[in-house]
């Protein structure tokens, strides 16, 4: 049996134990420990488990023994926060989120075998929960400013995150997951120790990715000092307390901000035409934007009333034709392609840790004109 890591089957154990409702006492006595301490030191990684343990294990929380000691997934180990609509089911979620788990968990083993390394994330904001959305809408304006993201940020942001702040940006398919369902979900934050994902769904309108891509990079740059809850605030009403409302409502200002910053909006309003809601409504498709987030954005500056913030939002233009993003992303999928190449990597861990078919794999190669590396 391959190498078993104690932290990682600990939280295993744990999550799996938890998902069964079953407590510590219980699990202890079905596998014969003394106490209840020697399993809260393997829950905890303090100890090692034996293959025989293992097994004991994998038949009483009813898991397969891969999920225990899988190094392509981040079950136990990352932490969420999804933006999924209220009419999303828990169960659809957590299965998506099982699927999410494979993506995350190849890519930070891609990253792992790269030559320079990869470091822990070294910039975030210095804002909380006290903040003031002013200051959340200064950051955004100050990053849009100190690397030159240009009049329109959306056309920039996804190489931005990807290359100066080195967050991956995956593109991902969400409908799998909710064939049976007429809920949505747009995307979610990933938060492990020593990376930051974030997830967008690459069929949604690309105004609402853009947005949603910002308002996931507010909480991977902030998630030490405000973690966010798993579901986001606004995707379950009345349920979320103040403290999370709070931090969704800095997250849609730092968005806005940093989408439609106020050097950008001065230079696509005509002064005489500042509140008329047509030319509004062009100067949202300019910045890749929503009616309505522009809307929110003047209404919050002050430069438009309510009247005419409804208005913009009643105006629903037609989006020009644009292309799907590709899945995932290319530098992704070209570290995938190299890592099979080389031989570090089989075409069956790979395919199963995408939850993917083989065939599906080299369909992904395509997409992006790589050579499809396991067929002779």
């Amino acid at each position: 049996m391959r190498s078993i890591n104690p932290v990682i089957v600990g939280l295993r154990v744990k999550i799996a134990r938890t998902a069964l409702r079953m407590t510590q006492e219980r699990l202890s006595t079905a596998i014969g420990f003394n106490d209840r301490q020697t399993l809260s030191d393997i829950e905890n990684g303090k100890r090692l488990v034996s293959e025989d343990e293992l097994l004991k294990f994998s038949d009483l929380l009813d898991q397969d023994l891969e999920y225990f000691i899988d190094p392509f997934s981040v079950v136990g180990e990352a932490r969420y926060s999804w933006r999924a609509s209220k009419d999303v089911p828990e169960e659809a979620l957590n299965r998506f989120e099982e699927k999410a788990a494979g993506w995350v968990g190849i890519l930070r083993w891609l990253r792992a075998q790269s030559p320079e390394g990869r470091s822990a994330l070294g910039f975030s904001l210095r804002l909380d929960v006290k903040s003031t959305f002013e200051q959340a809408q200064q950051s955004a304006e100050n990053l849009v400013s100190e690397f030159g993201l240009g009049p329109v940020p959306a056309l920039k942001l996804v190489d931005y995150v990807e290359t100066t702040l080195d967050i991956p940006v995956l593109f991902v398919d969400t409908n799998g997951e909710l064939h049976d369902v007429k809920g949505t979900i747009s995307g979610a934050a990933c938060h492990l120790s020593e990376l930051g994902v974030v997830l967008v769904n690459r069929r949604e309108s690309p105004a609402r990715r853009n947005f949603d891509l910002a308002h996931e990079l507010f909480h991977v740059l902030t998630w030490e000092r405000m973690e966010p809850e798993r579901r986001e605030s606004n995707s379950f009403g009345d349920r979320s307390t103040a403290h999370s409302k709070r931090i969704e409502q800095l997250a849609d200002n730092f968005a806005a901000a940093l989408l439609m910053p106020r050097s950008a909006l001065d230079a696509f309003i005509d002064p005489e035409c500042a509140k008329d809601a047509g030319h509004l409504a062009e100067v949202a498709h300019r910045l890749h934007v929503s009616t309505e987030a522009l809307g929110w954005r003047l209404k919050s500056l002050g430069r438009i009333d309510d009247a005419t913030r409804l208005a913009l939002v009643g105006i629903r233009r037609e989006p020009a034709a644009e292309e799907l993003p590709k899945l995932f992303s290319s530098s992704f999928v070209k570290e995938l392609h190299v890592a099979l190449d080389r031989g570090r990597l089989t075409a069956r861990k790979a395919a199963q840790a995408l939850g993917m078919s083989l065939g599906d794999v080299a369909s992904l190669f395509e997409a992006y004109e790589l050579h499809d590396p396991f067929r002779s």
